[in-house]
C-alpha cells in the first residue's frame, strides 16, 4: 500500500479520534490507515477481522429478506464503529473512540464512503 492511499481519509476524518478503512472482500487493506490507542498501526489485523464481513451481511439481509444492507453501527467497550458496502465487494469502515457519538460516526461514514469512491477513481 501507498503512503497516499494509506492517508486517504485524512481530509475528510479531522484531527478528532476517528480512523476509516477500506477493505476488499478478503479483508486486505486498500486505503485508509487504523492506529490503537498506542499509536501502533493495527490495519491489517482489523482488516482481517472483518474479511468476509460484507458477503456476510448481504447473505443475511438476502435470507431475512430485507433487501441491501446499507450500513450496521456498533457502540462497543473501546470504540464506536460504522460499516457500509462500496464498489465490488469492498467494505468502508469508520471508527472513532467510545466517546464520539454513534450519530456523528454514521454520518462520517457517508463522508467517508464518498471520498472512497472518488480514491477509487483517482487510482485507477
Amino acid at each position: 500500500m501507498t503512503e497516499e492511499s494509506r492517508f486517504a481519509f485524512e481530509s475528510v476524518l479531522g484531527d478528532g479520534e476517528q480512523t476509516a478503512l477500506l477493505l476488499d472482500h478478503k479483508g486486505q487493506v486498500r486505503a485508509g490507515l487504523y492506529l490503537d490507542a498506542n499509536g501502533a498501526d493495527v490495519s491489517g489485523e482489523i482488516g482481517f477481522a472483518l474479511a468476509g464481513v460484507g458477503f456476510e451481511a448481504t447473505r443475511s439481509m438476502r435470507h431475512l429478506d430485507l433487501g441491501e444492507w446499507r450500513a450496521i453501527v456498533c457502540e462497543c467497550d473501546d470504540a464506536n464503529l460504522a460499516l457500509a458496502p462500496a464498489d465490488d465487494g469492498d467494505v468502508v469502515l469508520v471508527a472513532a473512540a467510545p466517546s464520539v457519538p454513534s450519530g456523528f460516526v454514521r454520518r462520517l461514514l457517508d463522508v467517508v464512503s464518498q471520498r472512497a469512491l472518488a480514491w477509487r477513481r483517482e487510482v485507477a
